[in-house]
């Protein structure tokens, strides 16, 4: 990029603020960043509210917040996941424990011998719904992929109003196939 003297950029709003701020950044300093185009900011507060919809029908539900409520619905849909290697140490450490706590101390043995080969476990991990690690595009395929997930496992169960409005709230933001 050129460099150019008597340049200016300014916080769109009170959260990007905070995280300017957050992280440091100074009136006067030079600063290097990636340009992005803002997402849907009106989409990403629907996916919050289609979450605290299911808050309130998936049994179970209740004890989650409308975001932790998404990421279930993210990894149980299997959109806009990625598997990622996890280390096993820990892991492994806890089934010989187990195996130890209720049969012994030589009842580790066994499977000690097998465990420790695995040195990484595939975990399936939901990505960041954040602003600056989605991008529009992708975003759009999480909310049509989560709502034609919602739509085939839990609108039988939602009284018609419900249901109504749910698809009220999809509809208007869904991309036409």
């Amino acid at each position: 990029m050129a460099k150019q003297k008597n340049t200016s950029a300014q916080a769109a709003n009170a959260v990007d603020q905070r995280l300017l701020r957050d992280r440091k950044f100074r009136v006067g300093r030079e600063t290097r960043g990636e340009l992005k185009q803002p997402r849907e900011e009106s989409q990403h507060r629907l996916i919050h509210k289609i979450g605290h919809l299911m808050v309130d029908i998936v049994e179970g539900g209740e004890q989650l917040g409308a975001h932790d409520a998404v990421k279930r619905l993210q990894l149980d849909a299997d959109v806009c996941c990625e598997i990622v290697e996890m280390d096993a140490t820990p892991v492994i450490a806890a089934v010989l424990d187990a195996c130890e706590a209720p049969l012994g101390a030589g009842a580790r043995k066994v499977p000690a011998g097998a465990l420790p080969e695995i040195r990484t476990i595939p975990v399936k991990r939901a990505e960041s719904l954040s602003f600056g690690e989605m991008e529009q595009a992708r975003f759009q395929e999480l909310f049509d992929g989560l709502t034609e997930y919602i739509g085939r496992r839990y609108t039988h169960v939602m009284l018609d109003d419900v249901r109504a409005e749910f698809w009220k709230m999809a509809g208007q933001n869904r991309r036409v196939a």
